[in-house]
């Protein structure tokens, strides 16, 4: 009956064909519109004799089949079941359930890649907002050998020029496939099951999934708590998948596939083909041999378990090597098949992870005790960034809301660090082990250079909480305010009380003469003393008189400071109360951007100044609709910032040296609360600003070493301490850290003696 279907279609094919031919060959012969029809007709009236003789061969085998019932009544059953099966998969793609719910969850299930200034590999992070633990890197491009070899072993009929979504379109253009389905599958894996009955007494046998089909249960798979989980709906699903993945000839199909699908295994969590591609053999997928491409496809069928011991480990490497093998045996679009096998023989059980020399120069060697950090890409990152990753994903959020980027827009694939992975990863070991006694919960440590690079970063639990009160700390911000007005080191601001102050920090019912505190004695003091009455009025002694001026700083140059500092004021609340109670809140990174900011335009003024930049690249690719284009775009934030000149207006000669008094008073003079900062031998503590405020503690400044201005910021969290303790902790974060700066090759020397036990 099929052949008969199958014949018919032939003829019906080959008439088209026949009368495209003879019009293309004999366009300039015809004459008339006659001639032209006379020979449409002639070619009709042999075809259809031919169509009609074989539609008369299906009505006799119809009634053969009628008068012998037994028979008919199966094959009815059969087409019954092979029209809803028809109808399962027949259909238009849905677009919207594409856009709005997989794509999104295809999109959170892709990883970042994390590179240093020395474009060193760190590992990956998922997508902001994403709960994925196990996040795959995106393929941007798929090995040519790879792809072919998979195609030919399990869906050669892949088409991605096939536009047809149902039956009857598809016999004009990829017979018995569409909608991403193999149509004649049923037939001929139950062909397949009565075969293997007979050889193998058994009905263990999997049916053969098109690689569409293979998509949605990889997909499946990393979200089983979606509804598509039976195979009805799983058929539904094909049409969607495929027409809205075969653009630019399944670009998109074979990266999502790649990446959902599970090439090995580390404490049950799953990773795609790149990801494969860098952990066994440290390499891009563009410069993979032809054996280990090979190997890849005998690893998507057979995923490679890393946990297991060494014997299964041998045993399941075998495995792989053996369907490599017989991959490339049986195909017929390898070239150099013995070449090819004898490369796949000489391959010994790769030592997992593969760790290239670049990174080999930071830890020092693999161990049994950090081999398992090593083993999956996420996990590296954990391991090499250490406590600098949660802020890396924090910024990144930050930057994903400023720039739009969504499932909707763009799906970066890449991030370019702004400290070096040494360094980081040498601290982050040292200052563990100084503190370790201290029993720190919250805290943070950073230091940056004039280049805006992170030279020390490190913190513990601070990375996702709510902004802290900056407290004492707003001073700076309030300073750069006075200063601008017109005020002096010998200006003096009255100490009025305010609303919500600590009992300690009470000020004066009226400006009365002891409620008057000069600049250099207000900022030298570790107490938020209310700066909300120096917004409106200061007292200062000149050749009038010692007199008070009533002389506001209006709302023009507060917000100049704002959006300068990327300030954000609290709900409700006037800009000069949040400085003048130390109400701002603000995260450890966005005081220490800001505070950079201010030590380069104060004394750096003919620099030219780059911001502080945790993440300065990132590499992307546009989504138009639901098509992640191919081409990559990177965007750099490596670039010098512009100050507004309202903003430099603020560091002028005269202001600069006014600011750079009052700021050191704190060190230098006797009433400072600072004074231990003389002490250091290596640097010189130019400026500082400390607070303590509902146990929430901050130690800012600059120090110069060398002759070049480095700027600082310790944070630490914890009521239960007294002011003293707190004082003696934050002193032993400071040290620690000059010291890992002033001795960094002792900091590494300690480091790789501990890991080579010498």
């Amino acid at each position: 009956m099929l052949e008969t279907f199958w014949s018919i279609k032939l003829k019906l094919t080959a008439m088209v064909k026949e009368v495209k031919w003879n019009f293309s060959l004999r366009k300039y012969d015809i004459q008339s519109l006659k001639e032209s029809l006379s020979l449409v007709t002639h070619i009709f009236v042999i075809h259809s004799i031919l169509v009609f003789s074989d539609m008369v061969k299906f009505v006799q085998f119809m009634k053969s089949m009628i008068s012998k019932k037994v028979i008919f009544i199966p094959l009815t059953i059969m087409f019954l079941l092979f029209g809803i099966y028809l109808s399962f998969i027949s259909g238009k793609p849905d677009h919207e359930l594409f856009k709005e719910k997989i794509l999104p969850k295809l999109y959170y299930d892709t990883a970042i890649e994390i590179r240093d200034p020395k474009n060193r590999f760190a590992g990956t992070m998922a997508q902001p907002q994403s709960l994925v633990l196990n996040p795959s890197l995106f393929l941007n491009k798929t090995p040519s050998l790879f792809w072919n070899l998979l195609k030919e072993k399990y869906d050669p009929y892949l088409d991605f020029e096939n536009n047809a979504t149902s039956f009857y379109q598809t016999l004009f253009e990829n017979t018995g496939y569409y909608n991403g389905i193999d149509v004649s599958a049923p037939l001929d894996e139950s062909r397949k099951l009565v075969v293997h009955l007979i050889t193998e007494q058994n009905l263990n046998l999997k049916p053969t999934l098109t690689l569409t089909q293979q998509l949605i249960n990889a997909y499946i798979k990393r979200h089983p708590f979606d509804k598509p989980s039976n195979n009805i709906k799983r058929l539904k699903l094909a049409k969607t998948f495929f027409h809205e993945l075969k653009a630019n000839d399944g670009a998109n199909f074979k990266a999502w596939l790649l990446s959902e699908k599970s090439f090995f295994f580390v404490d049950g969590k799953g990773y795609g083909f790149k990801d494969c591609a860098e952990i066994f053999f440290g390499k891009e997928v563009d410069d993979l041999s032809p054996a280990q491409q090979a190997i890849l496809v005998a690893m998507y069928a057979n995923p490679y378990q890393v946990n297991l011991s060494l014997s299964e480990q041998k045993k399941a490497w075998k495995k792989i090597k053996e369907e490599a093998i017989a991959l490339v045996d049986a195909s017929k679009i390898v070239k150099n098949h013995y070449k090819i096998v004898s490369t796949i023989n000489k391959m010994l059980l790769p030592k997992l992870p593969y760790f290239p020399d670049s990174l080999m120069e930071v830890v020092g060697q693999i161990t049994p005790k950090n081999q398992e950090q090593f083993s999956s890409l996420p996990t590296r990152s954990d391991a090499l960034l250490k406590s600098s990753k949660a802020v890396i994903s924090q910024e990144l959020d930050k930057l994903f809301q400023t720039y739009s980027i969504s499932p909707k827009s763009r799906l970066v694939t890449k991030v370019g660090i702004n400290f070096d992975l040494n360094d980081n990863f040498y601290f982050n070991h040292y200052i563990k082990a100084q503190l370790e006694d201290l029993e720190l919960s919250t805290f943070w440590v950073s230091v940056v250079n004039e280049e805006g690079n992170f030279i020390r970063l490190y913190q513990k639990n601070t990375a996702h909480q709510h902004p802290p009160q900056i407290g004492n700390i707003g001073k700076i911000f309030s300073a750069l305010l006075f200063v601008d007005r017109g005020d002096k080191f010998y200006t003096k601001y009255c100490n009025k009380e305010a609303k919500d102050e600590l009992p300690f920090e009470r000020g004066y019912q009226a400006c009365g003469s002891r409620a008057w505190i000069d600049a250099r004695r207000l900022f030298a003091s570790d107490r938020m003393l209310p700066l909300y009455d120096g917004y409106i009025k200061y007292r200062e002694k000149d050749r009038l008189g010692d007199n008070i001026y009533y002389k506001p700083i209006y709302m023009k140059k507060i917000e100049a400071i704002y959006q300068n500092l990327s300030l954000i004021p609290l709900q409700n609340n006037e800009p000069r109360a949040d400085l003048g109670a130390g109400k701002l809140q603000m995260t450890p990174l966005d005081v220490q951007v800001a505070l950079h900011k201010i030590t380069q335009l104060l004394y750096n003024p003919n620099r030219i100044f780059y911001g502080l930049k945790l993440i300065n690249s990132l590499e992307y690719h546009e989504i138009n609709e639901t098509v992640v284009e191919e081409k990559s775009k990177l965007f750099s934030f490596d670039s010098p910032e512009q100050v507004s000149p309202t903003f430099q207006n603020f560091f002028t000669k005269d202001k600069r040296i006014t600011l750079q008094t009052i700021f050191k008073a704190s060190i230098y003079k006797s009433y400072g609360s600072l004074q231990w900062l003389r002490n250091y031998v290596n640097v010189r503590f130019i400026f500082a600003q400390e607070s303590h405020k509902n146990g929430i503690h901050w130690l800012v400044g600059v120090f110069k070493k060398s002759g070049k201005y480095y700027s600082f910021t310790i944070y630490l969290k914890d009521k239960r301490l007294k002011k003293s303790e707190v004082r003696k902790r934050i002193q032993k974060i400071l040290e620690s850290t000059i010291k890992s700066i002033s001795k960094s090759r002792k900091m590494k020397f300690d480091y790789m003696k501990q890991v080579f036990k010498d």
